[in-house]
């Protein structure tokens, strides 16, 4: 039987509340890894973020997405497969839109050392540093964080973040991919860049036909990577958008989904 490939997403959808990994996902995808099964994830943290959860790392056995698809990495041999930078231009760009948008925070994701630098601090970027990825990001102004930068992430109230996108959009789609997500998170990756577009890149290293990868998401940086896999789930808290595109919904983050959808569906698959 060909080799199936199960990719999850991180926040929202693997992960609980409080950002841990249940352990009944961790039965599940053990279960699922033990019968043959390829399984990594997909996120929009730096790689750092995932080698949080030791517990969950030893289960994977496929190469991670990270930085939203920016950023490919074997594990297993601590090293780089596929990085996707930003451009120089969108360092003004970037210093114009918090000029007008002086609730909004920022991020920078950087390059060469992985060190992640918040230009401004708000509640909505310590949610990032602090409770998702327990990372006490130094604060920096925007020119003391040197070139490249795998990312970079706009944060703030919703009724800001709305107009914020609009003006990045406009200013960005040439060289940018520019996603909304939970609608507080303006993510900015490199151009042509995205879950979707590395799923693909994965599974072609893999060897792995599309229609035998599935992937588990919930909010709009993960819309592409369920359209692109044979099979896209979306948990129950997903964003509207993601549950209408996705080929099935399981329950929520908080009732294990994954862990649901791999023991009563993924399995069956591979028997």
């Amino acid at each position: 039987m060909p080799k199936t490939l199960f990719v999850t997403d991180l926040d929202q959808t693997l992960l609980d509340s409080q950002a841990q990994v249940p352990a009944v996902c961790l039965d599940a995808i053990r279960s699922y890894v033990d019968q043959g099964g390829l399984f990594t994830v997909a996120t929009g943290r730096p790689t750092r973020g995932v080698l949080l959860y030791p517990e969950l790392t030893k289960l994977i056995n496929a190469p991670v997405i990270t930085y939203n698809g920016a950023c490919i990495y074997d594990l297993k041999h601590a090293q780089v497969l596929s990085r996707r930078l930003l451009p120089e231009r969108i360092v003004p760009l970037l210093r114009s839109a918090l000029n007008q948008f002086p609730s909004v925070g920022a991020l920078i994701f950087r390059g060469d050392d992985d060190v992640t630098c918040a230009v401004r601090s708000n509640t909505y970027i310590r949610e990032i540093t602090w409770n998702r990825e327990r990372y006490d990001a130094p604060e920096r102004p925007l020119e003391e964080n040197p070139l490249p930068w795998n990312k970079a992430v706009l944060a703030g109230p919703p009724e800001e973040m709305v107009p914020c996108a609009d003006y990045i959009r406009a200013n960005a789609s040439a060289f940018a991919t520019v996603i909304l997500s939970e609608g507080t998170f303006l993510e900015i990756i490199g151009p042509g860049t995205g879950k979707g577009t590395a799923l693909r890149k994965l599974a072609e290293m893999l060897g792995i036909q599309r229609n035998q990868v599935i992937a588990a998401g919930d909010s709009m940086n993960d819309l592409k990577m369920l359209l692109w896999a044979g099979t896209g789930i979306a948990v129950a808290n997903a964003e509207d958008p993601v549950r209408q595109a996705a080929s099935l919904v399981t329950a929520s983050n908080t009732e294990f989904g994954v862990g649901v959808c791999l023991r009563d569906t993924v399995m069956k698959m591979l028997l």
